[in-house]
């Protein structure tokens, strides 16, 4: 009587061959992954055949089984020496500030680097805040560079359009700071206008940096005051090479720099993620931006489609909702520019 053919030598390479290629129409059904889904796969494989086999009576039948946990065993080891951080006297992103730093998130099987920032604010009423707030590395380089290329290919003919197109690209990037804000948001029970002024206060108490198109330069190679005043006093407060002269909220919340217009973009984003009916609105004038929102409120307001959107400040702190600087508190000089109603 034949006796029956084994398997092979090459059975377990093949296994692990047939988990890698597999792997992507595993990742079709399940939200994990590719190593799980590739770990997964292999062990169901191997275990399997290992039925087979014990069926035929071989020796040691569930061997491939064993095989497999040592192999993602050993896997996993490398995986675990490679995230480990060593100190890097040469930072991968230039233009982070002392105030960031790196840490290490596992998010769906991979290790991913934070940008964070632990934050410690009071809003206009004295109500304390405090949270750890992160952006993925990845989605710092990634938005910049989409960014800049973007506007290359584009050109904005109104301020409006470009606001838009940068609350929109960056809201999905912005999840772990949103998720903050909610946890925040339920813990403290904060009602609709006290959820917005923990926002607003969240973006006024970081400290106030210039944001040019052109590069940097020193305090005296402006002829405009209020820039010189900022960079003779700080200055590190100064970004430059930025498209429109606007940082885009992701690339705001990964190194802490941001003029008017770029904080006003990253609360309309923020706000509209929640649900709020907010504004932009710009003064040529005074060459400013500011928020606006439709909320029961007191102050100064501008009128928009019959709706009132009650205008804040958001350089400084101290600022609350419907109160302006004296030097830019003309109403009739400032012009909604974005509504996302």
């Amino acid at each position: 009587m034949a006796s029956k053919k084994s398997f092979g030598c090459f059975t377990f390479p093949a296994i692990v061959f047939i988990s890698i290629v597999g792997s992507g129409v595993v990742q079709a059904f399940l939200p994990i992954s590719s190593f799980y889904a590739f770990a997964l796969l292999l062990l169901i494989l191997s275990w399997g055949l290992g039925k087979i086999q014990k069926t035929e009576h071989k020796k040691f039948p569930h061997r491939y089984f064993v095989y497999s946990l040592v192999f993602l065993g050993v896997i996993i080891g490398f995986r675990f020496l490679l995230s480990v951080e060593l100190p890097d006297p040469k930072p991968k992103t230039a233009d982070i500030p002392e105030e960031i730093y790196r840490e290490k998130l596992f998010e769906k099987g991979d290790s991913i680097v934070l940008l964070s920032q632990n934050r410690s604010w009071k809003d206009n009423y004295g109500n304390p805040y405090k949270a750890n707030f992160s952006v993925r590395e990845e989605d710092y380089i990634t938005s910049k560079n989409e960014y800049i290329n973007y506007t290359k290919r584009n050109r904005f003919q109104n301020w409006g359009r470009l606001y838009q197109y940068l609350s929109t690209t960056d809201a999905t990037r912005l999840d772990l700071i949103l998720d903050k804000l909610l946890e925040i948001k339920t813990s403290q029970q904060l009602n609709q206008f006290e959820f917005a002024e923990m926002v607003v206060t969240f973006i006024q108490d970081i400290p106030y940096a210039l944001v040019f198109r052109a590069p940097c330069g020193s305090a005296d190679k402006y002829e405009e005051s209020s820039i010189r005043e900022v960079l003779e006093e700080c200055p590190s407060c100064c970004i430059g090479n930025i498209p429109y002269g606007i940082q885009n909220p992701v690339a705001f919340m990964g190194d802490l720099k941001g003029d008017c217009d770029t904080r006003t973009v990253i609360i309309y984003a923020i706000l509209d993620y929640f649900g709020y009916d907010v504004a932009i609105l710009n003064s040529e004038y005074y060459r400013h931006s500011i928020l606006g929102l439709h909320i029961p409120a007191k102050g100064n307001y501008k009128i928009h489609r019959g709706k009132r959107y009650y205008i804040w400040e958001t350089t400084n702190k101290y600022f609350t909702i419907g109160t302006l600087p004296k030097n830019f508190n003309n109403m009739n000089y400032w012009d909604i520019v974005l509504t996302n109603n």
